[in-house]
């Protein structure tokens, strides 16, 4: 498994997609946060910023990297690479050649999947070094303080984690449908919450409107949504509360979808046969 590892990697590394991903990735970090000073004003009620900046009140690339500013971007640009990633296997005929030449179908799934939590590393990582050198420029360096370990160095770690539970999830899609145009639709609309809320809304409004189910039935359903990876990475981006009994429900969450679609992607795999 080792050696497939390796030849992995250095696909991964050889792929040019991965590296057009990672300046769109930061292309779009900039605009946020040029665009962030106008909402972040606007959101305080304050409609006339002239002669007021982020950078008079002291905001700092720290603080920056703190709000997560356009961190939402790499979920999405995971999504993409990862897809182009996958499914080029099997439009080459990668997977099936590896297949042919006697390599054991768990060890290729498990290989693709592992090196693939490797771009939300990076990503995540060019990310925060993108943001702190733009914000720096725009706003304030700021000096680094030990509270930031657990401000923004634990809350990070736990946000990477969210995302490569991500990985998981998509690479499980791209050897369920093989398609890239059918993976990118599905990881993409998984990446921006459209098919969750899709699910949920489609759920709640079946219990509600045909089986006249009470509003405590719906809220439970509601309350399962925010169950969703994507509603759990607001870990990082919004704040959310530390403390024992919240880290344990996060890390039995994220470990559930990290463990879950690995195991359907790669037994649907190992049973289907490579066209």
């Amino acid at each position: 498994m080792l050696g497939m590892i390796k030849s992995e990697i250095y696909k991964l590394f050889n792929k040019k997609s991965f590296y057009i991903c990672a300046l769109v990735l930061m292309g779009l970090i900039g605009l946020s946060v040029l665009s962030y000073e106008k909402n972040y004003f606007g959101g305080l009620g304050i409609s006339d910023t002239e002669g007021i900046s982020l950078k008079q009140i002291g905001f700092t690339a720290w603080r920056a990297i703190r709000h997560g500013i356009g961190f939402e971007f790499i979920t999405i640009m995971n999504s993409i690479f990862t897809s182009i990633f996958v499914c080029y296997e099997f439009s080459s005929g990668m997977n099936k050649n590896l297949v042919i030449r006697g390599k054991n179908k768990f060890i290729i799934y498990f290989s693709k999947m592992l090196v693939s939590m490797l771009v939300p590393v990076i990503y995540t990582l060019l990310s925060a070094l993108t943001l702190y050198s733009i914000s720096s420029h725009v706003w304030n360096a700021g000096n680094w303080e030990q509270s930031y370990v657990n401000s923004i160095v634990i809350p990070m770690g736990l946000f990477v984690l969210v995302q490569m539970a991500f990985q998981s999830i998509f690479v499980m899609f791209g050897y369920l449908f093989q398609s890239s145009v059918w993976v990118t639709a599905t990881n993409f609309g998984l990446a921006f919450g459209i098919i969750p809320s899709l699910i949920i809304a489609g759920i709640s409004y079946i219990l509600k409107n045909w089986f006249g189910f009470e509003e405590s039935i719906l809220n439970i359903v509601a309350n399962v949504g925010k169950c969703w990876l994507g509603s759990v990475s607001g870990v990082y981006s919004y704040g959310y509360p530390l403390n024992e009994e919240t880290t344990k429900i996060f890390s039995w969450l994220v470990s559930s979808y990290f463990v879950i679609p690995a195991i359907i992607g790669s037994i649907v795999f190992w049973k289907r046969e490579i066209k």
